[in-house]
């Protein structure tokens, strides 16, 4: 995203002689500053979207861990619950043909 400064990157050089050289104006330093102020706003985004993205990753793991612990407990009643399941649709089929007869 960005770019990663080195250390033996050498400083910009200035190819405008020193007598070519303006002072900045007003509206140029409040250009600089604006646009200052502005990356330090785009920086202060960033660290909040981070901190929240971060606790969105703590809430997802600790969902996803319940949803094992779940799954866990399915699997462990689920053969149990298919039995009674299928122990009370037999009552209810022999009891329509007791009624019936």
């Amino acid at each position: 995203m960005w770019k990663e400064s080195l250390a033996t990157e050498a400083p910009p050089k200035n190819n405008l002689s020193s007598a070519n050289n303006k002072p900045v104006t007003e509206e140029e330093l409040q250009a600089i500053l604006d646009r200052l102020e502005s990356t330090r706003e785009v920086f202060r985004q960033n660290r909040e979207l981070r901190d929240v993205l971060s606790r969105r990753d703590a809430e997802a793991q600790t969902l996803r861990t319940r949803n094992a612990e779940l799954e866990e407990i399915m699997r462990k009643f689920a053969p149990m619950l298919l039995n009674v399941a299928t122990s009370m649709g037999m009552a209810v089929k022999n009891q329509k043909l007791d009624v019936a007869s």
